[in-house]
């Protein structure tokens, strides 16, 4: 066995994995088997060997369970209203409308039930909300002040905090942000929403890290003190991987694809090692001392930057570097990536599940496998007809070979978290990373002057500034570039284990890994590629069901439709009552649609116009996403969809009839009459009520309507009882008390209710009433707000529900 770290990573990982999807006993126990037996189908496998990749598998199901445990530590505190003591680790952040603290809770106490109490440390993210007149005011109605909280607290101090505890939100839309493992990475098990006056420091613990911290904190301050916004946010991002920078100026590097130079790693790493390095060469200190210097001043900026994972591990990876250098050792990159690797494991199992960590991981693996056979592949076709074979790659050649690497390495990581891609990165890279590269060294240069001489900080921040300010043009001038050439963004969801293998396939056959002059090995690596061309082209004309998901888009409604012949239909597109700033479109829609690999919608059905159905809608068509037909109801008001010429808009009524190709046909029962446009506080009752059916299947769509519409629709629906059958409802108007009548119910008859409503939500939706209605017709109830979103399949006979929170 060449490699047993390698080896190693790869099961300490599956350990992980395992634990973290609930693999059973006999399943652990078998991939441990063939763990064992796996080696030995290496050349040179030694038993220690076998125990080691034993060991570390060992190990990650033991992390695992303790990352990852059954039993949620402080689930008997979550929804309740709580006291705890802990230690502020960071100094709060403060953003538009909240503020913050992460601590280490040591003691908390149930207000409710003294005798539950938690004596061990956990960490808590507690948060300050503080504008009550719009954002947040829905969900937070009873738990914000006007005014931005004005107490002080850093690192170290020891606090009294009284507020509700809740449970971390996990993943609850197809392509949706898991909010719960992000924090579990960042060791955070809970939530605690807090009023400024319910937080009173009662001591402070000195502690070294925190020295650390607060010279970030002096050093950030200085940064707002001398530069513009947008150059002070940028030097916090480059120097220290800041999160809470500029929103626009954030996008903008993500647009352009050079989000990275945002996240520390280990290009800063380079970085700091090149001043370092520099400064010792230039103080004529020995070489094989150089290590003496490096280690402490890694370990020092690893903590400055909050132990980032791309940070530790490119910092163990010089190392590793420079002591096989002093020890005269053979450098072996991919060694060195896995050690680092499982170090970073051993302390936080977690990161196995984080972009940045993936991302790190994946580049420097895409750079170690082709950058150097892909220069020489590109350096031998270059020189073959020259006269000096000697010639090597230029700059800008290593370049663009370098950032593609990386790009190989990323590709799928970046389509499964962020769900897109553009090409423009690698012109982004080629001009951007250079001068952030200088901007970092002299903003590190800066930052380290203004510590001992802060009077120099006006003079020497000008040509800064300067540098700073061309970033973010040259960066704004590559995304109009970008803007103006659609087709070099590439939205979509991750890549398919057969698109995947593809990819690698091409790029090892590119780098040369291939001897295809042996015709063994040129028709094995054909046969492949046919295999995999034709699984990827044949993978979407497979049978498929028709699926059925109720989005969670908090307090309004969202459902999209995949039938088994490939059309897709969004019904409602749901929108924000007090925060018409967000774009639903971009919270939750988008990447619905991209990580289903939707690249445009056969219709969508709005069913009436009220912001909480409508915004959502009105994004999608006014960005131009490609919808083919926007259907209404007859008694809408929305002049602005009306009259767009976007979409061709086709009206419904009771009676209208939209048949897919696939046989899935959708019926309207409501609204009656002709075109008349009515008031707002009208438009629950204009509401589409609809009929999806698949074969046996039947999915009653209820808009918002009343009972008053409810009692209208109870004489057609029982005259069609013997010839539909409803197995799932979505309640109408979110389960508000004026809706869902028990007469409704007991004519409809389902066996499952959808609920979709948001969390703590102003109305009081869904009604005890409701709720109680549906427990005695034992009706199954499933909230968009407790499960998520819910993903109904069926394949016209049977039907399938999962709720994306268990």
């Amino acid at each position: 066995m060449k490699r047993p770290l390698l080896w190693g990573f790869f099961t300490l990982s599956l350990g992980i994995i395992g634990v973290f999807d609930h693999w059973p006993v006999w399943l652990l126990l078998g991939a441990a088997v063939l763990l064992a037996i796996m080696p030995f189908l290496l050349k040179d496998t030694k038993i220690s060997q076998v125990a080691f990749v034993l060991g570390l598998f060992g190990f990650g199901v033991v992390l695992g369970s303790g990352a990852f445990p059954e039993t949620d530590i402080l689930g008997s505190f979550y929804e309740r209203e709580v006291s705890l003591i802990g230690v502020v680790n960071d100094y709060p952040i403060r953003t538009e409308n909240r503020l913050m603290i992460n601590l280490t809770a040591r003691e908390i106490v149930d207000a409710g039930d003294e005798n539950n109490r938690f004596n061990k440390t956990a960490g808590i993210r507690a948060t300050v909300y503080y504008q009550s007149d719009e954002d947040n005011a829905e969900e937070h109605v009873s738990l914000t002040t006007n005014e931005e909280p004005q107490f002080d607290l850093a690192p170290g101090d020891l606090v009294l905090m009284k507020g509700k505890l809740s449970q971390p939100s996990g993943q609850r839309n197809p392509g949706g942000f898991d909010y719960g493992l992000y924090l579990k990475a960042l060791s955070i098990e809970g939530l605690l929403t807090v009023k400024p006056e319910n937080i009173r420091q009662i001591g402070h613990q000195v502690r070294l890290y925190d020295r650390i911290l607060g010279i970030k904190h002096h050093l950030e301050h200085q940064a707002e003190l001398n530069f513009s916004n947008d150059v002070a946010d940028l030097l916090k991002g480059v120097v220290f991987g800041e999160k809470n920078i500029n929103e626009e100026l954030g996008q903008s590097f993500q647009d352009a694809g050079v989000t990275h130079v945002l996240s520390v790693s280990g290009l800063h790493v380079g970085y700091v090692f090149l001043m370092i390095s520099s400064l010792l060469f230039i103080l004529k200190i020995k070489k094989q001392y150089w290590i003496l210097f490096l280690v402490p001043a890694l370990l020092f900026y690893v903590a400055l930057t909050g132990f980032a994972a791309p940070v530790i591990r490119a910092a163990i990876m010089l190392l590793c570097l420079t002591g096989g250098q002093r020890l005269h050792r053979e450098r072996d990159a991919l060694n060195q990536l896995c050690l680092a690797g499982i170090i970073i494991l051993f302390i936080w199992p977690a990161q196995l599940f984080q972009a940045g960590f993936q991302l790190s991981m994946g580049a420097m693996l895409g750079i170690i496998l082709f950058y150097l056979p892909l220069l020489y592949a590109y350096e031998k076709h270059r020189n073959k007809k020259r006269v000096n074979p000697k010639i090597k790659a230029g700059p800008v050649i290593q370049g663009l070979v370098l950032t593609f690497c990386a790009t190989v390495g990323t590709l799928p990581i970046v389509l499964y978290h962020f769900k897109s891609f553009t090409l423009m990165s690698f012109l982004s890279n080629l001009l951007v990373v250079p001068l952030v590269g200088a901007f970092l060294l002299v903003g590190m240069v800066f930052l380290a002057i203004v510590a001992i001489v802060p009077g120099l900080a006006p003079i020497i921040s000008v040509p800064i500034e300067f540098l700073g300010e061309s970033i973010v043009v040259v960066l704004k001038g590559i995304n109009d570039l970008g803007n103006a050439v659609n087709f070099v963004r590439i939205s979509r969801g991750g890549l398919s284990l057969a698109e995947m293998a593809l990819a690698l396939l091409l790029v090892f056959l590119f780098s040369g890994y291939f001897y295809l002059r042996q015709p063994y090995v040129r028709n094995t690596v054909l046969s492949f590629a046919l295999v995999l061309v034709l699984i990827v082209a044949a993978a979407p004309l497979l049978p498929r069901n028709l699926v059925v998901t109720v989005l969670d888009v908090g307090q309004g409604d969202s459902i999209l439709i995949e039938t088994p012949g490939g059309q897709n239909y969004l019904v409602d597109g749901g929108g924000y009552l007090f925060e018409r700033s967000n774009r639903v479109a971009d919270r939750v829609l988008y990447p619905v649609l991209y990580a289903k690999n939707i690249r445009g919608l056969d219709a969508i059905f709005l069913t009436h116009n009220h912001v909480d159905h409508s915004q959502g809608v009105e994004e999608l068509i006014f960005d131009g996403y490609p919808v083919e037909n926007l259907f209404m109801s007859v008694q809408t008001n929305n002049d602005e969809l009306l009259n767009q010429q976007l979409v061709p808009v086709s009206l419904l009524k009771k009676g209208s009839v939209v048949k897919g190709r696939d046989g899935v046909t959708i019926t309207v029962y409501n609204p009656d009459g002709s075109i008349r446009p009515v008031a707002d506080e009208e438009q629950n009752n204009a509401s589409l009520v609809m009929a999806l059916s698949y074969q046996n299947f039947n999915l009653l769509l209820c808009g918002d309507v009343e009972t008053e519409v409810e009692k209208q629709l109870i004489a057609e629906l029982q005259a069609e009882s013997d010839e539909r059958d409803f197995q799932v409802i979505k309640i109408p108007h979110h389960g508000s008390k004026t809706s869902s009548s028990l007469a409704f119910l007991q004519v409809v008859e389902p066996e499952t209710a959808v609920i979709s409503v948001g969390a703590n939500n102003s109305f009081n939706h869904p009604s005890d009433e409701v709720m109680n209605r549906l427990e005695e017709e034992a009706i199954a109830a499933l909230r968009t707000d407790q499960k998520g979103a819910v993903e109904i399949t069926s394949n016209g006979e049977f039907i399938r529900i999962k709720s994306y929170v268990n």
